[in-house]
């Protein structure tokens, strides 16, 4: 497998750590952005990059996350992946993208946009806002916080051993906030143009069954996974949750996708 880790810098001057992998230089037909949640970085991901690089993708990723500690504007955060897109994906090739919780909200409003853009896949996303336990310190600071713990991300804890350390949750700013939750409204009224698929847990406490029905009903598949939390990649039957995430690539390669 070959990895390369090198520093991206957009048009404002923002740089940010990227990566991509290949089993072989040339050996793919498919690319996958994979766009984190932020509370660890997507260089950790290693099942699921060996996953998609064994189906035949060149995976590329940049490490900015819509709610990290980083704490991007939600537009910094959109244009940052887009233009990463853009240079690292090959013209030509169909991309993938991959994005999980926070970050999957951010992309869903803009995700055809994306250069190649083929299918995007949701990761545990969040349509209800605020989401519940949201913390804001004061009502004139323009800061809130969503503290998350371990026994909320999976039933399978120890999964997740060492991916937290000095994590505590997601931040953000509540104008972006109130911006995304009203862009979402707007998009999950009718069907979105490219084939979209979500995953996501029956005990997660931020995608509960109404936010699962409304992703449904803008025509967007929902794959869900009983006893499993905010992480279906990092808990119980996760072999399940890679089951549904190949069928999903294969049907969209082959054309076949059905909402």
């Amino acid at each position: 497998m070959n990895h390369i880790a090198k520093n991206f810098e957009t048009k404002e001057g923002r740089v940010y750590k990227s990566h991509s992998w290949e089993l072989r230089e040339g050996g793919y037909r498919r690319a996958a952005l994979i766009v984190g949640h932020g509370l660890w970085p997507v260089s950790e991901e290693l099942k699921l990059i060996g996953f998609l690089l064994d189906r035949g993708f060149l995976v590329i990723s940049l490490e900015v996350a819509y709610g990290s500690s980083q704490r991007p504007r939600l537009s910094t955060f959109r244009e940052a992946v887009a233009a990463f897109a853009e240079e690292a994906a090959p013209v030509g090739l169909p991309l993938y993208i991959l994005a999980s919780s926070f970050s999957a909200s951010a992309l869903l409003p803009v995700a055809e946009k994306l250069p190649e853009a083929t299918a995007l896949a949701l990761i545990s996303p969040i349509v209800d806002f605020p989401p519940p336990g949201l913390k804001v310190p004061l009502f004139f600071w323009p800061s809130a916080e969503l503290p998350v713990e371990t026994s909320e991300l999976s039933g399978a804890p120890e999964g997740l051993t060492g991916l937290l350390e000095g994590k505590s949750g997601f931040r953000f700013r509540r104008r972006d906030l109130k911006d995304l939750a009203a862009e979402l409204m707007r998009i999950l009224e009718a069907p979105l143009g490219l084939p979209t698929a979500a995953f996501a847990g029956e005990d997660d406490h931020l995608l509960p069954e109404s936010g699962r029905r409304i992703l449904s009903e803008a025509g967007i598949r929902v794959y869900s996974y009983p006893r499993v939390k905010r992480e279906p990649g990092h808990d119980r039957y996760v072999d399940n949750f890679y089951a549904d995430l190949g069928s999903f690539l294969d049907e969209v390669e082959a054309g076949r996708f059905r909402s």
